[in-house]
């Protein structure tokens, strides 16, 4: 059984790709003006994927999973006819298309492939790896509470957002695109589909603020939930 965790779902959504991608190439060697070697979007972009703890959310989920019943419900309403068709209204967001689109040409350019998304996939077996798993779980504010802890908002920020560590230029285009997208997200949020998936989710349990706050904070469009000066990108929205 293959399942995405409920946040990278919702991060996730914006960048998703369709299931059919293109093959992998050999790797491109692209050199700048001046004949040094250029930043390559495919590793850099992979360097921050693999920041994702994936082993241990794989594991928090499977133990929720199988011995939570409030869980069980969230995940109902996640995999539910509605919240797919949110999932597809999302998708086909023209400045999401064109995002996809860019990400795709960047990764072939830099000998990548958008499969390197794949990483990101949980596999989620039927039984408890530990017979203990059944006692340490305590419903959707516990899981909320404990993916937190494990996933790298700030971290994977910081990898993405220009600042003097991070100069990459395509990185940057990433970055500034994702901050494009804040209109998009109200929209869809603030649609029909929108209120009932997330008026759903919020019925069986879950924070719906906590998770709103993570998605902003780590597309750039708020820094209000972690206790650093907030700004605004709102003057610099182009493509």
């Amino acid at each position: 059984m293959r399942f995405y965790g409920l946040t990278l779902l919702a991060l996730s959504c914006l960048v998703a790709f369709p299931g059919s991608t293109a093959v992998q190439l050999a790797p491109i060697r692209v050199f700048s003006a001046n004949g040094t070697q250029a930043s390559n979007f495919a590793l850099e972009l992979r360097g921050v994927i693999r920041q994702v703890p994936v082993d241990q959310l794989e594991k928090l989920v499977q133990t929720y999973l199988l011995n939570d019943a409030e869980f069980q419900g969230l995940i109902r309403v996640v995999n539910s006819l509605p919240a797919y068709r949110f999932i597809r209204q999302v998708g086909n967001q023209p400045e999401v298309r064109q995002l996809q689109q860019w990400i795709t040409q960047q990764l072939i350019l830099s000998g990548g492939s958008p499969k390197i998304f794949e990483y990101l996939e949980l596999e989620i077996k039927i039984f408890n790896k530990y017979p203990y798993w059944s006692q340490i779980v305590s419903g959707i504010q516990g899981f909320q509470q404990e993916f937190v802890q494990i996933y790298p908002v700030q971290l994977i920020r910081s990898l993405l957002e220009p600042s003097s560590t991070q100069t990459s230029p395509l990185l940057s285009e990433l970055w500034r695109r994702l901050v494009a997208l804040r209109p998009v997200y109200e929209r869809v949020i603030a649609s029909p589909q929108g209120k009932a998936i997330t008026g759903e989710l919020q019925r069986v349990g879950l924070d719906i603020n906590g998770v709103d706050s993570l998605i902003r904070y780590q597309f750039g469009w708020s820094n209000a939930t972690w206790g650093v000066p907030s700004y605004d990108y709102s003057d610099n929205l182009y493509y």
